[in-house]
C-alpha cells in the first residue's frame, strides 16, 4: 500500500499539473487555475481506501480466528496473501506431538540405569494421573509406567540435586542424584554429542551404535542417547562436567505425521509455496518425515545445522533453493535461513514455540507462534498465534490472505475506475 500510495500520489501530482498548465494556457488566471487542479487532486484521491483496507483486513482476522489462527497485527492478514516460503518446525506442527517408545537397545546390565535415567534426567508432571509435559519426555515416563508401578518412589526417593536443563546448542540435558551413595550424573540428548564425549568406547562400538542409529532413524524414529558420570562429590553442576561420559543405551521414539499434513503440503506446493522443515532431530529421521509428507522431494536436499555454518553465503544462495530441511539447527541457524531467502526477495513465514525461537520469529515476515506448546516469549514475538499448532492451519490462513489481498485489490480498481473517469472527463473539457 505504501508503494500504491507513493505511485498514485505522483501520477494525480502530474496529471494536476498538466490540468493546471492547460487552463494557464487557455488564459484563466493562475491563482484560479491553482484552485481547480487542487480540488482535482482532492477528487482524485479515494479517500475511502484506507477504510476499505482496515475493514477488510478486520473480517479476514474474524475468520482467520474461526480456524484457529490468532492475528495480532492487522497488517499481518495481507502480508500472510503474499508468503512464498514457510519455514516449519517438525514436532507438533507437521507431527501429532505424541510421542510414543517404539525400540529400546541398550546392554542388558545397564538396561535398570537406562531406565533410572530416562525417569531422573526427565521435567515431565503427573496431573491427576496424566503425564504432562515435553512429548519426548513424557514418552519416557509413560513406558517406564507401562513397565513399573514405582515411579512415584523412585523420583522421591532419588530426589535431583543439580541440573542443566537442555538447550538447542549443547543439545544436552544432565541431572544429579545420590544413589547407593555416590553422586551420579545422568545425562540425555543427541547421540553425536554423547558418542564424542564417551572415551570409554572403542571407535568400533561407535560405529556400532551410529549404525543402530542411522537404522532408526530411516524409520523416521527419533533417537535419544543416555550416558551417566559418577561424581566425587556433591556440587552445582556446570557444562565442564559433561565429558568422560559412560555410554548407557539408545531410546527411539516415534511421533507421526499429522493425517492433514501430506495434502496441506501438497496445497501449499500447488499454490506456489515452498515449505521448508526446520527442526533440531537427527538429519536423517527429520529426512525420513519430510519424504513422508511431500516436503523433501527428488531434487531437494537435508542439510544440518553444521553443514549450514559451514558454507559461505555465496554457496548458500546457491543451494537455497534446493534445501527443503534443516536439521540439528540452532537459533542463529533459523535466522540465517530467513534473511537468505528474504534477501532473494521472498516474503518468509516462519514457524516457532520456545523462548530461542523468538529472534527468528520477529526476523520472518510473518512470525507463527504455536498456541498450545509455545511459550509467552515467542507468542509476544510473533504475529500470528496457532491455536493448534497446526501446519494446515498456516495454509489455510494464507488462503484467507490471499483473499483479503484480492479483495483490497478489487477496492482499489473500483475506486480508480470512478476517478479516473473524473480525471479523464476534466482533462477533455480543459
Amino acid at each position: 500500500m505504501d508503494n500504491f500510495s507513493k505511485k498514485l500520489s505522483i501520477g494525480i501530482m502530474l496529471i494536476c499539473a498538466v490540468v493546471f498548465a492547460l487552463n494557464v494556457y487557455r488564459g484563466m488566471a493562475i491563482a484560479d487555475s491553482l484552485l481547480f487542479a487542487v480540488a482535482l487532486a482532492v477528487a482524485a484521491i479515494p479517500e475511502a481506501l484506507s477504510s476499505i483496507i482496515t475493514i477488510s483486513l478486520a473480517i479476514g482476522t474474524s475468520r482467520m480466528a474461526d480456524q484457529n489462527a490468532i492475528i495480532k497485527q492487522l497488517n499481518a492478514v495481507e502480508g500472510l496473501g503474499c508468503v512464498s516460503i514457510i519455514c516449519s518446525d517438525k514436532t507438533g506442527t507437521l507431527t501429532q506431538n505424541k510421542m510414543t517408545v517404539e525400540q529400546v537397545l541398550v546392554d542388558q546390565e545397564k538396561e535398570s540405569a537406562l531406565l533410572q535415567a530416562s525417569i531422573l534426567c526427565n521435567d515431565t508432571a503427573i496431573v491427576d494421573g496424566v503425564t504432562a509435559g515435553d512429548p519426548t519426555e513424557t514418552a519416557l515416563v509413560d513406558y517406564y509406567m507401562s513397565k513399573h508401578d514405582d515411579y512415584e518412589q523412585l523420583k522421591a526417593s532419588l530426589p535431583r540435586l543439580s541440573e542443566l536443563p537442555f538447550d538447542s546448542d549443547r543439545k544436552l540435558m544432565s541431572t544429579l542424584h545420590q544413589i547407593d551413595g555416590q553422586y551420579i550424573m545422568y545425562t540425555k540428548g543427541a547421540l553425536d554429542v554423547i558418542l564424542d564425549r564417551a572415551p570409554s568406547l572403542t571407535e568400533e562400538q561407535k560405529q556400532e551404535i551410529r549404525d543402530a542409529n542411522f537404522d532408526l532413524s530411516n524409520q523416521g524414529l527419533r533417537v535419544l542417547a543416555f550416558a551417566r558420570k559418577v561424581l566425587n562429590v556433591q556440587k552445582d553442576l556446570d557444562f565442564s562436567d559433561e565429558s568422560d561420559f559412560e555410554f548407557l543405551g539408545l531410546v527411539a521414539e516415534m511421533d507421526p505425521p499429522r493425517e492433514e499434513s501430506a495434502q496441506a503440503v501438497t496445497d501449499c506446493i500447488e499454490a506456489g509455496i515452498k515449505p521448508i522443515m526446520i527442526t533440531g532431530d537427527h538429519k536423517i529421521t527429520a529426512s525420513a518425515i519430510a519424504k513422508r509428507i511431500g516436503i523433501l522431494r527428488e531434487e531437494d536436499i537435508a542439510v544440518t545445522g553444521t553443514e549450514l555454518d559451514a558454507m559461505s553465503d555465496d554457496e548458500l544462495i546457491e543451494k537455497l533453493p534446493h534445501i527443503s530441511v534443516y536439521a540439528r539447527v540452532s537459533p542463529d541457524n533459523k535466522i540465517r535461513i530467513v534473511q537468505a531467502w528474504q534477501d532473494q526477495a521472498h516474503i518468509v513465514a516462519m514457524t516457532g514455540d520456545g523462548v530461542n525461537d523468538a529472534p527468528a520469529l520477529k526476523c520472518a515476515d510473518i512470525g507463527v507462534a504455536m498456541g498450545i506448546t509455545g511459550t509467552e516469549v515467542a507468542k509476544d514475538a510473533a504475529d500470528m498465534i496457532l491455536l493448534d499448532d497446526n501446519f494446515a492451519t498456516i495454509i489455510q490462513a494464507v488462503v484467507n490472505g490471499r483473499n483479503v489481498y484480492r479483495n483490497i485489490k478489487n477496492a482499489i480498481l473500483f475506486l480508480l475506475s470512478g476517478n479516473m473517469a473524473a480525471i479523464l472527463a476534466v482533462l477533455y473539457t480543459s
